[in-house]
């Protein structure tokens, strides 16, 4: 039965399946990202200091700035992907309807998703002052207006220590610069038509010779995988029959590189490691969701995809809370409670996200997908 079901399932359902798995692993991945013990300051003092736990920084490396750092792009790829999948050409009247669309997607749930933060700070600023609150930002009772406005997209104007220029509800970057990208999707449609696989390769050496460029609202990173998804959609490519044949030499590929940054870390071409490694790791994840999804080894939960955005969107200032919390408590000083820590705190986030994601959508189901993007 599932030798027949294997030669019956087509191209395009396989890549909706894979698009539609990945969603919650992606997030699962960002959590990681953000479960970061570096710079953890509490009432003015740092807590750990990485180079006294050699073990676990290294194993925090190898994860949360090698292996998940496949997954925002991945997401850019995917969202370049969707925005062109079907689309019979392009003019002002499907770019409106894009944008439209993307009002509901993407503007709504960050403006609510960054309010909420403000609102969530401004409560912890007010009654935890000391104790869980770092006691570097500015107090949000002490905002402008000004300072407002900028809060919602690049915190670095109200706070100048940040050295990151992002919202002030931090993983919307990726739907801040999203949005940016999708105006300038008339501009990325002519230039696939124009110059076809040389413009996803100009963009790609673009983002190579500086992949951590960003200015508040434009990155490298955004273009060039937005860019590479919607190559596959405007020519009516399916990428994972692009991808999939290359899955033994993309895996075997894909760990030697992984094993090149750990190794290779502080020299001067660490960072085209790190470009290769996010290229190769994007197609093994593809071919290898789809050896075996085609298998039906893997299999879509549906919940779990549905709750991704939420997560995403809910998940930063509660990890830096119980993160912080768990600090206080426990007062990690070995390898083996810092590595409990940095599985246990993204465990608990999700889960309890998970719960709330549950209960929203049982009692407030339209609320939910507002602040979900319609999800």
């Amino acid at each position: 039965m599932d030798k027949d079901y294997h030669y019956k399932m087509s191209g395009d359902e396989l890549q909706s399946k894979i698009i539609d798995f990945l969603r919650f692993p992606l997030i699962v991945g960002v959590v990681f990202i953000h479960t970061d013990f570096s710079d953890i300051v509490i009432a003015g003092v740092k807590q750990i200091n990485f180079a006294n736990y050699p073990i676990f920084s290294h194993i925090f490396f190898l994860f949360s700035k090698v292996i998940f750092e496949i997954c925002v792009p991945l997401f850019f790829f995917i969202s370049g992907f969707l925005f062109f999948y079907k689309t019979a050409g392009f003019s002002m009247e499907i770019y409106l309807q894009k944008l439209k669309s993307r009002v509901r997607s993407l503007l709504i749930p960050y403006i609510f998703w960054n309010l909420v933060v403000i609102l969530l700070l401004l409560l912890a600023q007010m009654f935890l002052s000391g104790s869980l609150v770092s006691g570097r930002n500015k107090l949000i009772t002490d905002y402008s207006l000004l300072d407002w406005l900028w809060s919602f997209w690049d915190t670095s104007q109200v706070n100048p220590h940040l050295n990151k220029s992002l919202p002030i509800n931090s993983p919307f970057w990726f739907i801040r610069d999203l949005m940016v990208v999708v105006l300038f999707s008339p501009l990325i449609y002519m230039l696939i038509k124009k110059l076809g696989t040389y413009a996803v390769i100009i963009l790609g050496l673009l983002w190579i010779s500086n992949p951590f460029f960003y200015l508040p609202g434009l990155s490298t990173v955004s273009f060039f995988f937005f860019t590479a998804g919607a190559y596959f959609s405007i020519n009516n490519k399916n990428f994972v029959d692009g991808m999939r044949p290359m899955l033994p030499i993309a895996v075997s590929l894909y760990v030697l590189l992984v094993a090149a940054q750990l190794f290779f870390l502080g020299r001067s071409w660490w960072a085209d490691l790190y470009c290769a490694g996010i290229i190769i790791g994007l197609i093994a994840v593809v071919s290898v969701s789809a050896y075996f999804i085609e298998k039906e080894s893997w299999r879509t939960n549906t919940f779990l995809a549905n709750s991704s955005f939420f997560i995403f969107a809910y998940h930063r200032l509660p990890l830096v809370f119980v993160i912080k919390f768990l600090f206080r408590v426990l007062r990690p000083q070995s390898e083996v409670l810092l590595l409990f820590l940095y599985v246990a705190c993204p465990a608990i986030i999700i889960v309890f996200g998970l719960v709330i994601y549950s209960l929203l959508k049982q009692f407030w189901p339209r609320f939910t997908a507002m602040i979900s993007g319609g999800r």
